[in-house]
């Protein structure tokens, strides 16, 4: 029975390290200067740079959240309340993956110097 308090311990903090690496892949979408010759193939380029830079950021916080959550499903060792509130945290923490990738997204599609349509 001690051991559980420690376990939970160690899932919060590999939680909040799986939150950190999620922060930390975010900051790969930025703004960067142009230097190719065709602005439009560097448009290009950078954003589908910038999407992949979060598509991987979204699968490794949600590996990271998956493991987290397999382990703290395992901490409850069969109690149904412990259970469902970590159901609940699950299901807050994927949404909160899922909008980071979305603004993360949202930025690559922003980037570049607003020479639309041209």
């Amino acid at each position: 029975m001690s051991s559980r308090p420690q376990y939970r311990r160690l899932a919060m903090a590999a939680l909040v390290i799986g939150l950190a690496g999620l922060a930390a892949g975010l900051t790969q979408c930025r703004m960067v200067t142009d230097s190719a010759q065709d602005a439009r193939l560097a448009e290009a380029d950078k954003s589908s740079n910038c999407m992949a830079a979060c598509a991987h950021a979204f699968a490794d916080a949600v590996r990271a959240e998956h493991d987290l959550h397999v382990a703290n499903i395992h901490a409850c060792a069969g109690d149904t309340t412990c259970e469902a509130a970590e159901d609940a945290r699950h299901e807050a923490a994927m949404a909160q993956i899922d909008a980071g990738r979305k603004d993360c997204q949202g930025r690559c599609h922003s980037q570049g110097g607003g020479a639309g349509g041209r």
